[in-house]
């Protein structure tokens, strides 16, 4: 990798710079987010909930989900995940995912509502590092190209 670094040009180095600046923190918190995701459903419980209401705020509609956690009894939490619409209707039953010592935490078990944020972040963080490369490849090969026509 050394080796790489110093056989680019300086301007390749300096793109390499800002790509890394722009996508390694979003890389790393959707790394960890996607680690978290994956701890809470190996580790937590899964049940029905029932949406009881919709909370308004913001603009947006969160359902509030009744369920019973095991050992804790009779549960309400109002998910973070909210849209314009209600996406759920009243009476619904929603699969809940809960820690077993934090069922106030709890949120509805859905790929997207799980899993969305986490890939989105990550995705969004490794596109300056992909275009970064690409570019400075591109770069260093045309500089290369440039240099043997005039040897």
């Amino acid at each position: 990798m050394l080796h790489f670094l110093r056989t680019i040009s300086q301007s390749g180095r300096f793109i390499l710079l800002i790509s890394a600046l722009a996508g390694l923190p979003l890389t790393a918190t959707g790394i960890l987010q996607l680690y978290s995701t994956y701890r809470e459903m190996r580790d937590g419980m899964q049940t029905v909930g029932t949406v009881v209401r919709f909370q308004q705020s913001e603009g947006a509609v969160y359902p509030v989900v009744r369920f019973e956690a095991v050992g804790q009894g009779i549960m309400r939490f109002t998910d973070h995940a909210g849209s314009r619409t209600p996406e759920f209707y009243e009476g619904q039953q929603v699969p809940v995912l809960y820690q077993r010592y934090e069922p106030e935490k709890a949120r509805i078990y859905t790929l997207q509502r799980l899993w969305l944020a986490p890939v989105l972040t990550t995705s969004v963080g490794i596109v300056p590092l992909v275009l970064g490369g690409i570019i400075v490849w591109l770069m260093e090969r045309r500089n290369r190209v440039h240099r043997t026509r005039h040897l």
